[in-house]
């Protein structure tokens, strides 16, 4: 059984490791039967990647004010 990959476990990777995992994970998700768990947990961890890519994409905001 494939497990679940969550958001804190994906926290601390780089973004080249984050692609790595999601080009892994789209390639076990067409080896995957339709709505078995396995294809459930590789949807979801998948989503999990793709914010985790988002979050090192943007970089953290800046405050135009200065306290």
């Amino acid at each position: 059984m494939i497990t679940l990959l969550t958001t804190h476990e994906l926290h601390g990777l780089t973004a080249q490791e984050l692609g790595e995992l999601h080009q892994l994970f789209s390639m076990l998700l067409i080896e995957t039967e339709p709505d078995t768990p396995d294809r459930r947990n590789i949807l979801a961890s998948l989503e999990n990647i793709e914010r985790a890519m988002g979050c090192h994409a943007r970089p953290a905001a800046r405050s135009r004010f200065k306290p």
